[in-house]
């Protein structure tokens, strides 16, 4: 492109924008402010065909200006950025509005992302969903009340943005994000339900605290679905959670026609039980029964005798409570308290129930009895350790402390 050219292009989008811009209080004046000035500089150096970080501008040029522009305030640009892009912006001027915005958006401003990504006529393009699906998760790296915000940002959006929402929240992996997914499988239809089994299966991982439990268990509803792939997927993340919310469902999909939801639903109830039970539903039921049972009439009592006096109730207790499958976490915490009890015999048996009831959240307590003063305790904790993990990592009480401090 030539010099005059580039002039004349110049020329054109900023006479565009002093027609088109709609700032309060632009009637009556002809000339530019320094922010409209500026928006207008990067949109004229905007290269359509490799997108607004490749424009005409030199790059520290280009960065002044964005600079100019985010020195506004995120929430004082967002205002201006969608009075100046107004309804019918063509597609750049958008591109060129999110990547202003990207740089300093907070929570308050995730919903003007949306509507800067909204063209006024069709739907958006895969740039402008690019372009939106970068800025959101810039946003929520940046800003954690972010996530409170998605749910109004989903309201507000068209059917063609929910899918960078959904992504985003999988791409960022936090399990803040669980309270959107939550809520579209609560409240939309099966058209999402793929890509919230996706998402969730990226979050699941690092989901703990009883909030994200809450909004895994709303999740249970798309075992549901008829989406064969979102059964599989979402199946896969509840396990890798733990939620134990989602046994009644697998033990049900046993019987499914589909030989993958059968084998996804088996291999789901044994990662979370430890057990193998066969195929049959018939046995899942009776023990998810039992287990049930046992954990309203008996389970109070039993981890009352953890409190106990005597050593061979609480010894009793402890060989009772390895002997179960559901709530595993919550025993094993009980139960790892007992690391620190006076008597070493009744060391030795919570190490070995802690091993038994296979909780992760036993990791960080068995790391501490590594340094346990009887030896054949510090043996049986790194042995529990040793399975739990499947590392195979010499008996060092720093060593696993380090291991176990990111699982």
């Amino acid at each position: 492109m030539s010099r005059r050219s580039a002039t004349a292009g110049l020329l054109l989008v900023l006479a565009g924008l002093v027609c088109t811009l709609a700032v309060p209080g632009r009637r009556g004046r002809s000339a530019l402010t320094p922010e409209e000035a500026a928006f207008a500089a990067l949109v004229a150096g905007f290269d359509e065909t490799a997108g607004a970080e490749a424009t005409g501008l030199a790059p520290e040029e280009r960065q002044r200006l964005l600079e100019r522009l985010r020195s506004l305030g995120p929430r004082a640009l967002a205002r201006f950025l969608e009075q100046t892009v107004g309804k019918t912006s063509p597609e750049h001027p958008r591109l060129v509005a999110l990547e202003c915005l990207e740089g300093c958006a907070t929570g308050s401003e995730v919903c003007a992302l949306v509507r800067l990504a909204t063209p006024g006529e069709g739907t958006p393009s895969s740039r402008l969903r690019a372009a939106l699906r970068s800025a959101l998760l810039w946003t929520l790296e940046r800003d954690a009340r972010a996530f409170g915000a998605l749910v109004a940002a989903w309201r507000g959006s068209g059917t063609e943005l929910r899918a960078e929402l959904l992504a985003a929240v999988g791409e960022r992996g936090d399990p803040a994000g669980l309270e959107l997914l939550a809520w579209v499988a609560s409240f939309e239809g099966e058209e999402f339900h793929r890509a919230l089994a996706d998402a969730c299966l990226r979050i699941a991982a690092r989901a703990q605290g009883p909030e994200a439990r809450r909004h895994l268990e709303a999740l249970c509803v798309l075992l549901d679905s008829q989406d064969g792939v979102c059964v599989q997927t979402i199946s896969i993340a509840l396990a890798r959670a733990r939620v134990e919310t989602a046994i009644p469902a697998w033990i049900e999909l046993l019987g499914s026609d589909s030989r993958g939801t059968r084998a996804r639903a088996l291999r789901s109830l044994q990662e979370l039980t430890g057990l193998d039970l066969g195929s049959t539903g018939a046995r899942w039921l009776a023990w998810h029964e039992a287990e049930c049972a046992w954990l309203e009439e008996q389970a109070p009592r039993v981890l009352s005798e953890l409190e106990s006096d005597d050593d061979a109730r609480v010894l009793a207790a402890l060989r009772a409570l390895s002997r179960h499958r559901l709530q595993r976490d919550e025993l094993a915490e009980a139960v790892g308290k007992l690391l620190a009890h006076a008597t070493p015999a009744v060391r030795l048996c919570a190490c070995s129930a802690l091993q038994n009831l296979g909780s992760p959240r036993a990791l960080a307590a068995l790391a501490g009895a590594l340094a346990d003063e009887d030896e054949a305790v510090a043996h049986c904790a790194w042995s529990a350790l040793r399975q739990l993990t499947g590392l195979d990592l010499p008996l060092d009480e720093d060593l696993w402390r380090q291991q176990v401090a990111g699982s």
